[in-house]
């Protein structure tokens, strides 16, 4: 007998706990020790009318397992796992929602194929041997598609790589970001270029810089706040950023830019990363454009700032706060360093807003925001010296 599709994703989200839990337990075990159980509690909802243990919430509930996940990524997950999984995650915690709901909601073939492969995507990075099961049930269903939708599952096949960084639902959109209008040019039946989605991708990197900027240093001047952001989003920049997604490895291009080296270029580059972007708003919608682009930005800022950061005076002011806020500290007032006290203000469970305050031997010297915990004590550093500097005191 025939089962359906609801009934296939049913099973691929109990095969999925069975591969996820031993590595969740490991990975909070490594980051936590004995008390790992606590803290992965703490990050459960309450759960007063069934009463369950922590240990087997986690153990019976996939959604509560993803969604803790989510919740500890910055302290635990995020050095073994890429923004890309932390996309699906989301994605998959989606999908249990949806099949909570079965009576009322059904797949499509299309969209069972869909879940599947973020699931053995999201299996495959954490090593698990479950994603053997998963990839035969995804096979089954992919000779039930139509040939459009097998059409779109082959685009998923060939940009598997690229999918794993940008974790697109539709991935046609993402093959029209990378196609160049010498490659439509030559191959008219090959769909649209890329050129609508470039404009696009130009308008948020824009607003999401600003935004971005805005938050991370909440006492700098507009002046300084538009010369950043110029250099964060500049065409140097974007091909850096597509560079390191290797998205010339991806672009679709004409013989003629082939041969000029378009794969190199840097205005390719950057016009296609834009392109991207576009098309990753368009599918997945602005929150996930924003954590996507704010991963970027932060490495632009802290990882290599020399890059966009040319005025050392800048350069100090943006990157280098904690660690000048100390230096003042220790040389003036004790040997002590900084105390930071964080926690979570506000924002959506995927977009918080952390804010945090600095203490000195029990007093307070400045406060700040931002999206993660990192963030929010540098503007705290910051606000902090912006006071000392008020006062004459630095």
């Amino acid at each position: 007998m025939a089962i359906s599709n609801n009934e296939r994703i049913s099973r691929a989200l109990t095969i999925l706990h069975q591969g996820l839990y031993p590595y969740f337990e490991r990975e909070m075990r490594r980051a936590n020790g004995e008390r790992w159980l606590t803290i992965a509690a703490s990050s459960l909802p309450e759960d007063p009318a069934l009463r369950r243990k922590p240990e087997d919430i986690l153990r019976d509930d996939i959604s509560a397992l993803l969604k803790v996940i989510i919740k500890q990524w910055d302290k635990v997950f995020k050095t073994r796992l890429s923004y890309g999984e932390r996309a699906l995650i989301s994605e998959i915690i989606e999908i249990r929602n949806k099949q909570a709901h079965q009576n009322t909601k059904r797949f499509s073939s299309d969209d069972t194929y869909r879940a599947l492969d973020s699931m053995v995507r999201l299996l495959t990075a954490v090593s698990a041997p479950e994603v053997t099961m998963l990839e035969k049930s995804k096979q089954e269903v992919l000779r039930m598609l139509s040939p459009k939708q097998a059409e779109e599952a082959r685009i998923r096949e060939n940009l598997d790589e690229l999918l794993k960084k940008v974790p697109f639902q539709d991935a046609s959109l993402l093959l029209r970001a990378l196609s160049h209008t010498s490659y439509i040019y030559e191959n008219p039946n090959s769909g649209e270029d890329n050129e609508r989605l470039e404009f696009l991708g130009d308008a948020l990197l824009n607003f999401l810089s600003g935004d971005y900027l805005y938050h991370r240093y909440p006492d700098m001047k507009e002046g300084e706040l538009t010369s950043l952001r110029a250099r964060l989003v500049d065409k140097p920049q974007l091909a850096k950023f597509a560079v390191s997604l290797d998205l010339g490895k991806w672009m679709r291009l004409g013989k003629g830019a082939e041969g000029d080296g378009g794969r190199k270029q840097s205005r390719l580059l950057s016009n296609t990363f834009e392109a991207l972007i576009g098309a990753y708003f368009l599918d997945s919608g602005i929150d996930s454009v924003r954590y996507f682009v704010e991963s970027l930005f932060d490495v632009a800022l802290t990882e290599n700032p020399s890059v966009n950061l040319q005025d050392e005076g800048i350069y100090n002011n943006l990157v280098d706060s904690k660690n000048r806020f100390q230096e003042w500290v220790q040389r003036h007032v004790t040997t002590n360093p900084p105390e930071y006290v964080t926690k979570q203000v506000g924002g959506l469970s995927h977009a918080p807003i952390f804010t945090a305050k600095v203490f000195v031997d029990g007093k307070e010297y400045g406060e700040g925001k931002g999206r993660n915990k990192k963030d929010a004590e540098k503007a705290a550093a910051e606000n902090a010296l912006a006071k000392l500097k008020q006062e004459g005191m630095l």
